[in-house]
């Protein structure tokens, strides 16, 4: 067999393609070798051509060894190599995801003309998968099903999932079956399933479920050592030809993205199924790229920034300062700094960002923590952005200045005459980088905010606005409420603040309470919403810092200023200061009592503070809730 001589760096070892290069014999005395995770040589041609920039970086490391001691020759070199294993990881799961999005397309285009039919001759397989969807739709759990039907293009199974959404939804209303197939304004499919349900309910007879011997809806579906999602990443990294050890955090990271892809797809294909438009627009604009549901042309693909990316500039920027004698001190700062920006700010093409994002960079990082104070000392950047931190644990004002001087020198650098990947800096921010309280919202600015709530066409943006505004709790707290979270006692609805579910936690133990749910609430309806819920209440995000880094536009939007004209900052966090100070200031009620509503420990009351527990009953709590108004 002829040998096809391979492209330089590139090698094949156990059918698998890696890159390799060698340095000088007198530099490391060693080898760098990096899996392309593929048997294909075009696929390892097209993920060398990725880290072909890197490529470079390493040469020019080799050449200047006589210039460099040995330990700084090692720290660059993997460096250089930790940066080539995340793009080439990067690259390849952005690349797969979108190959996967894109054969949802078809799905979409035989989904938008769906019509639904009835279900004749009263099959029992279509009875007992009927069944099965009414009980997974009772129980929150219909994304699974939903998602398994769509995988297999299983189309009766859809048909008979539109049929039981559309009556499930007639039921709910308070509308009987013998209504329902009564009105002619109802579509037949639906009447005729009405007529059934009746029927059986009529003689006695149940509906075949779950529980009969030898029933399983998923008994198709094959068992394994792996989780659902762990299969489903293996098996899409399989077809792609690429290879993630499991247990590896690259394959972690895909898991999650996929994961979330996955999500949002099929919310999306079940709002096409249930012509639910304005869903659809939501979870469109989520999803990239985005399908065209009206017809079957292609999406003509816009034309991109040719700058190279933010990261890449940022590594040349580094370098470019460590040849200059950048201290390892900070080396250390930039790569904290770095670490921030990547987990708040997309990286796109450096000529592409704004005065805007640089102002909501900077005033995200007045609101980070002290490293040196627990409990944040042992939380990583991540959980830190995600928890809901007090003033007197925020950073100081020189610190943020450090932050938007490091912005300014990769900004700048990227403007050098030498290297002119931008004409213009966006770094023109005016601040002034001083201690700052958190401030309140005037009225005028809350009607706003209540506007924008009932227009907007995002479920998430709408609820966590007023629940923000009508219950002062915090952004995490609102983030991760579920229905079994909404409760009733005496009459009166509320809140349960509570870590009883894994994914919840509290900032403390204060914060477990009960807050009764503002009239004005119920009034726009959020019982209603909440009904119609599956599990969690702003089901649509998967992060709190999705909250803050989007109501920051929206202050710019709703031409909101974010420091006052008393000179206080105004964040999400400004709610819960807003609707305290409201109370305070305009009613007489004793503190103990909005402690409990807000979650605050209970003081200034001396030592009855030991015998004082959160026992006030909801009615008392509810006057309290009840007379903040705007």
């Amino acid at each position: 067999m002829r040998h096809i001589k391979l492209p330089e760096n590139l090698i094949l070892r156990n059918e698998r393609f890696y890159f390799r290069y060698v340095f000088p014999r007198k530099f490391i005395g060693s080898d760098i070798r990096i899996s392309l995770k593929t048997k294909n040589l075009q696929c390892a041609l097209q993920r060398l051509d990725l880290i072909s920039p890197h490529v470079n970086k390493l040469k020019e490391l080799a050449s200047s060894r006589n210039d460099i001691d040995t330990k700084q020759l090692v720290f660059k070199a993997k460096s250089i190599t930790d940066d080539m294993k995340q793009a080439l990881t990067f690259e390849l799961s952005k690349k797969i995801i979108a190959e996967e999005q894109q054969g949802y397309s078809s799905k979409v285009h035989a989904i938008s003309g769906f019509k639904t039919k009835g279900i004749h001759k009263h099959s029992p397989e279509h009875l007992r998968i009927a069944a099965e969807i009414m009980l997974a739709i009772a129980n929150g759990s219909s994304d699974e099903l939903l998602s398994g039907a769509l995988k297999r293009n299983d189309f009766e199974v859809l048909n008979i999932f539109v049929l039981v959404t559309q009556y499930m939804s007639l039921k709910n209303s308070g509308v009987s079956n013998q209504q329902i197939f009564a009105n002619t304004q109802v579509q037949k499919s639906i009447r005729q399933f009405a007529k059934m349900i009746d029927m059986f309910s009529s003689v006695g007879m149940s509906i075949p479920d779950e529980s009969e011997p030898g029933f399983d809806f998923f008994d198709d579906l094959e068992v394994d050592d792996f989780s659902a999602e762990d299969q489903d990443a293996i098996e899409v990294l399989k077809k792609h030809d690429v290879k993630f050890e499991t247990n590896s955090l690259e394959f972690i990271k895909f898991k999650s993205l996929l994961e979330n892809s996955r999500n949002l797809q099929t919310k999306f294909l079940a709002s096409c199924l249930l012509k639910d438009q304005e869903s659809q627009q939501v979870f469109e604009s989520l999803i990239t790229p985005k399908f065209d549901v009206g017809n079957n042309t292609n999406p003509v693909p816009k034309s991109e920034p040719s700058g190279p990316l933010f990261s890449k500039v940022h590594q040349e920027f580094l370098e470019f300062k460590i040849k200059e004698g950048l201290s390892e001190r900070l080396q250390s700062e930039y790569a904290r700094f770095y670490e921030i920006w990547c987990l708040l700010v997309e990286d796109k093409p450096i000529e592409t960002y704004k005065a805007s994002d640089i102002g909501r960079f900077i005033d995200r990082c007045y609101q980070l923590p002290r490293k040196n104070r627990a409990p944040y000392s042992k939380m990583s950047f991540k959980e830190c952005l995600d928890y809901d931190v007090p003033p007197e644990d925020c950073v100081q004002p020189k610190t943020v200045q450090g932050y938007y001087k490091w912005l300014q020198g990769v900004f700048s650098y990227a403007k050098r005459d030498t290297v002119e990947y931008i004409q213009h800096s966006p770094c023109t921010i005016k601040r002034e980088f001083k201690q700052r309280i958190r401030g309140a919202f005037n009225s005028a600015e809350l009607n706003k905010f209540e506007t924008f709530a009932m227009q907007t066409k995002s479920v998430w943006q709408k609820w966590s606005l007023l629940l923000a505004m009508y219950t002062g709790a915090r952004r995490t707290e609102i983030y991760q409420l579920r229905k079994s979270d909404i409760r009733r006692e005496n009459g009166i609805d509320y809140i349960l603040v509570t870590d009883e579910h894994e994914s919840q936690r509290l900032k403390t133990e204060n914060a477990k309470r009960r807050i009764p749910i503002h009239r004005r609430l119920i009034e726009l309806g959020f019982l209603d919403y909440v009904e119609n819920t599956d599990e969690r209440i702003l089901y649509e995000i998967t992060s709190a810092e999705s909250i803050t880094s989007w109501f920051a536009r929206l202050l710019t939007k709703l031409d909101i200023p974010s420091v006052n004209e008393l000179d206080e900052m105004r964040s999400f966090h400004s709610f819960r200061h807003t609707f305290i100070s409201n109370i305070r200031n305009n009613h007489s009620f004793d503190l103990a009592l909005l402690q409990q509503v807000v979650g605050h420990e209970l003081s200034n009351g001396g030592i009855t503070d030991k015998y004082t527990h959160k026992s006030a009953n909801l009615k008392r709590l509810a006057e309290v809730v009840d007379s903040f108004c705007k």
